[in-house]
């Protein structure tokens, strides 16, 4: 599972490294039309979504009690992935529009390196519950499985903690979940009342 989790967390910061070389760094990009700034990067954002998607899923098994912070930081590398992708349905498709796109690419980048960072702590440090289990395991395979009546109730309460942490996680994510959605759409709203006001300037100031 470990091995898995290590993989996976190589990959997508390989995926990243690739998006900030080609797309981040330099100002030709600056020259490229949203459209094909998006043609150049759309593939590798979907991988870095499901990437994220996958290594979620191993930090609330690795770290239950941190469900809820796990959580917030994920929505806020999507919020922000979204952001960018956002800037090309309500962005201008003249060269030089893909600015702000740019932007948020790069804002979004900063969020997934600390998810990163995370994943390699929690990897090196996983819960304790989780790290006992692991444990037990590793000592059946290799046939070294050495466990006493004190372990068992230990890993017991470990586990009634960790029961009772993903509950109230879930709880909380779901309470969130409905503010997220009011805020997204309020967000959106503001996006496309802004670039109107834009176009209606830059329409006043041709016919004048």
């Amino acid at each position: 599972m470990l091995d898995r989790f290590g993989d996976r967390i190589n990959e997508l910061e390989s995926v990243v490294r690739e998006i900030a070389i080609d797309i981040t760094t330099g100002t030709f990009v600056e020259k490229l039309t949203p459209q094909k700034v998006w043609e150049k990067t759309s593939n590798r954002i979907m991988m870095v979504n499901e990437l994220i998607k996958e290594l979620r899923e191993y930090l609330f098994i690795l770290k239950p009690e941190n469900v809820p912070s796990i959580e917030q930081q994920v929505t806020g590398i999507y919020e922000r992935l979204n952001l960018f992708q956002e800037t090309f349905k309500t962005g201008t498709s003249a060269i030089g529009g893909s600015q702000l796109s740019i932007e948020e690419l790069r804002k979004a980048l900063v969020e997934v390196s600390e998810f990163i960072s995370l994943c390699r702590a929690v990897k090196a440090e996983p819960s304790e519950i989780i790290n006992e289990i692991l444990q037990l395991r590793e000592g059946k395979k290799t046939e070294v499985f050495a466990i006493n009546e004190a372990k068992i109730q230990h890993l017991g309460n470990l586990v009634k903690e960790a029961q009772a942490s993903y509950k109230e996680a879930a709880e909380t994510i779901k309470r969130l979940e409905g503010h997220i959605e009011s805020l997204r759409s309020e967000y959106e709203s503001l996006v496309v009342n802004l670039y109107k006001k834009e176009d209606e300037k830059g329409l006043e100031h041709s016919l004048g």
